[in-house]
């Protein structure tokens, strides 16, 4: 009887090691087969889920608990090798002019805290605040970083206060998603990162959460304009509460290209950091769409495409508004994760060889035969125009030189800088106009052409070369965005001195009794200021500005990328 007994329990045991082995088989499986669906969609890309919550997150090569990198590399190094051979002299003259810019900020920012605290942005010649992002303190929190930088930390406190206040899931009206994103989830991002303060990471988990459900359409592709109490009725591409605002595509099939384009890097910093790869997962899907998605030129996006069907609409390409900085990204994001997704260096290579073939053109300046354009098309047809906006593409350029080897591209970055420096430099302020019509060294003009531009030049106080401006100035920052980007790289100092004359004339001509305004036209005698300051400026403007004076160790290139708002994150960098 002990013998039987015996064996009984020996066969008890022997079940339960049997049933736990088909459950650790069941589980393993399961997990084989999520990783291969991965593996599938992302190929070569991702080897295993692992989540490194106790390393920085430059360190950290996770988007989230079920992505983990495993071909982060240490890429090529960008900035230049600074000697450490500056005079007293230089140090002096140095700090001296990034004190000014200092002082500037806090000028503009204590006109904004005393009549405009809590609302989106002050109105520098009224003196009231106006609420167009969201009503959640875009400047308080696009400036957190700068703040920081700055070391302005009584400043920095108060505004960690407000932030901790906000409510992220709720808004009066439509939200912007593509602006919601860069602003705020950016902002929230690298000051977590700058200052380890868990207020902002929590936060920014609140706002991803609450975009969430923006992406909730046919093709996955987020919808321009979400209302967070309400959503959108995805039938009828209607809003299910209140009526759109005026000039709103809320309930627009006509998705825009630089807005869903340009969420990337946040999107995957969020997975990062919280764990969470659904950001990942979402940002991703939009990147694939339009890497698949049928263009009539390599690498050249078209500025709208449809939410329902993902098929581009039109022809009209630009790396200006609309476009600019869905190729920002495609650099960016592959720099982001140390390389270790491929797909971006292709999609931006592509994208600069086709930009280089079609869109970059000599220009028809008299005595300045030397400038290169960046111009746009219509239809497959070539356009002189160019944008202030596009003044970010010298930048990129130059980045992706020394991140991919393309000496080329740092040659036309330089000559691209030298364009849109000089566009400053003919106006009769100093500083440059949103938008302006240039001729090709190729175009062939008639004499009644040639006498027209000859009258411009006299009238308008327009270089012979020139069709016309668009001359409002919104103190928008992608120039001096390039001048010190350009300055880390080259460490040539006259694009210091460059960034300089320009904060020389911001100070001239836009500086108000509390703040700073933009300009109704830079090309006239009698200056006129607009009432304008977006949260932009003290964002990336100043921030650019005070960084071009900083050592080169703050804020290194070779550490952080910035976001298009100038928010700097962590790297995946290798040791």
């Amino acid at each position: 009887m002990m013998r039987i007994g015996f064996i009984k329990k020996s066969l008890r045991k022997i079940d339960v090691r049997f049933q736990l082995v088909l459950l650790n088989l069941l589980v393993f499986g399961s997990l084989t087969y999520y990783i291969i669906e991965i593996g599938y969609h992302y190929p070569a890309v991702f080897k295993h889920s692992q989540w490194l919550k106790e390393s920085p997150s430059r360190l950290v090569y996770s988007l989230g608990s079920r992505v983990y990198l495993s071909k982060v590399t240490r890429l090529p190094k960008i900035q230049y090798d600074f000697l450490l051979n500056e005079t007293a002299e230089e140090k002096h003259l140095r700090e001296s002019r990034r004190d000014s810019i200092k002082n500037g900020f806090l000028h503009a920012w204590n006109g904004y805290t005393r009549y405009a605290w809590g609302y989106d942005e002050l109105l520098p010649l009224t003196h009231v605040g106006r609420n167009n992002f969201n009503g959640w303190g875009a400047t308080i929190i696009d400036a957190l970083d700068t703040l920081w930088i700055m070391d302005l930390k009584e400043e920095f406190n108060r505004s960690r206060d407000f932030v901790r206040s906000v409510d992220f899931t709720k808004s009066n009206e439509e939200i912007n998603v593509f602006e919601t994103i860069i602003r705020y989830l950016g902002g929230l991002l690298s000051a977590y990162e700058l200052s380890n303060d868990l207020v902002f990471l929590e936060k920014a988990q609140e706002l991803g959460n609450a975009l969430l459900p923006s992406f909730d359409s046919p093709t996955g592709l987020p919808y321009n304009w979400w209302n967070l109490t309400w959503g959108i009725n995805k039938k009828s591409h209607e809003l299910s509460g209140p009526p759109c605002p005026p000039m709103r595509l809320c309930g627009s099939k006509m998705s825009i290209l630089a807005q869903i384009g340009t969420m990337q890097l946040e999107f995957m910093k969020l997975s990062q950091l919280t764990g969470d790869s659904r950001f990942f997962f979402k940002v991703q899907d939009v990147i694939d769409t339009l890497d698949n998605a049928e263009k009539h030129i390599p690498g050249l996006y078209p500025l709208e495409i449809d939410q329902d069907s993902a098929e581009f609409l039109g022809s009209h390409v630009s790396f200006g508004p609309l476009g600019d900085s869905f190729y920002e990204y495609l650099l960016k994001v592959y720099v982001f994760v140390g390389g270790a997704i491929d797909q971006y260096r292709r999609m931006y290579i592509e994208s600069v060889e086709s930009m280089r073939k079609y869109l970059i053109k000599e220009g028809k300046v008299r005595n300045r035969s030397e400038l290169l354009f960046l111009g746009e098309l219509f239809n497959d047809i070539f356009s002189g125009k160019m944008c202030h906006l596009a003044c970010f593409v010298p930048g990129m350029l130059a980045i992706g030189a020394k991140i991919l080897d393309r000496p080329e591209d740092l040659e036309i970055a330089i000559k691209l800088a030298e364009t849109c420096y000089w566009s400053y430099n003919v106006t009769l302020t100093g500083l440059g106009p949103e938008e302006f019509w240039f001729l090709t060294s190729t175009d062939e003009l008639s004499q009644n052409e040639i006498d027209w531009l000859e009258k411009q030049e006299e009238m308008n106080n327009l270089p012979n070369g020139l069709v016309r401006i668009s001359p409002t100035y919104l103190l928008r920052p992608e120039t001096l965005e390039s001048l010190f980007i350009l300055y880390r790289i080259t460490g040539d100092k006259k694009y210091q001195e460059r960034g300089w004359k320009i904060w020389q004339a911001i100070e001239k001509w836009c500086k108000t009794p509390t703040a700073y305004s933009g300009l109704k036209d830079v090309n006239t005698k009698q200056v006129e200021m607009n009432n304008i300051m977006e949260s932009f400026f003290f964002a990336e403007t100043l921030k650019y500005l005070y960084l071009l004076f900083s050592p080169p160790d703050v804020i290194s290139l070779d550490t952080y990328v910035f976001n298009t708002e100038a928010h700097p994150l962590f790297r995946m960098i290798k040791p």
